[in-house]
């Protein structure tokens, strides 16, 4: 099945890491690419420690939108927001392709692709060519996406999709994030 979590509220990750956990404790194997995300946040060191549950990360260290994104919003580069380059490209490419072979091998039974629905939204992953791959997999494995954003295209291949949605955030006060919750 394909499952969908996605929305502008916290917690998707961590809803998709808990699928990931229940899996692992029934004896399945479990996989997750992160998209846009370096691989430093900490429950990358715990998920490390978990057998049958592997992690790889394809993003650089930082937070990243398109430019046009950043002129629209200057303020997001007072606070430290990049914008997307070659090199984000080149990463989402190399995690598309091990998604790809991990799918092909059978290497897992379920797929977590953290931040997907983001990385196709920027235009890192071609929207089609994810699309057929969702529907050539569909019946194979069990496919969790996540991120904001996600094309209402994949909601028609999906069997289950959740929206997230923030009612209010710390955030909009000024609060920093914080380890061990955010990171």
């Amino acid at each position: 099945m394909i499952y969908i979590l996605t929305g502008n509220g916290k917690g998707k990750t961590t809803s998709a890491i808990g699928m990931g956990l229940r899996a692992v404790g029934a004896g399945k194997k479990v996989f997750m690419v992160q998209f846009l995300k370096d691989g430093s946040s900490a429950e990358n060191k715990i998920i490390k420690k978990i057998k049958k549950f592997q992690i790889r990360s394809f993003g650089r260290k930082g937070f990243f939108l398109p430019a046009s994104t950043l002129q629209r919003y200057p303020r997001l580069k007072k606070i430290g927001v990049k914008p997307l380059s070659k090199k984000d490209f080149e990463l989402a490419e190399a995690g598309f392709k091990l998604v790809k072979k991990i799918s092909r091998d059978k290497a897992c039974d379920l797929l977590i692709l953290d931040e997907v629905n983001l990385a196709v939204h920027f235009g890192l992953i071609p929207k089609r060519e994810f699309l057929n791959f969702l529907k050539e997999n569909k019946k194979k494995l069990d496919i969790v996406l996540t991120g904001r954003y996600c094309p209402k295209d994949f909601f028609s291949v999906a069997d289950l999709v959740t929206e997230f949605k923030e009612k209010k955030h710390y955030y909009r006060k000024g609060v920093k994030a914080k380890k061990g919750i955010e990171f």
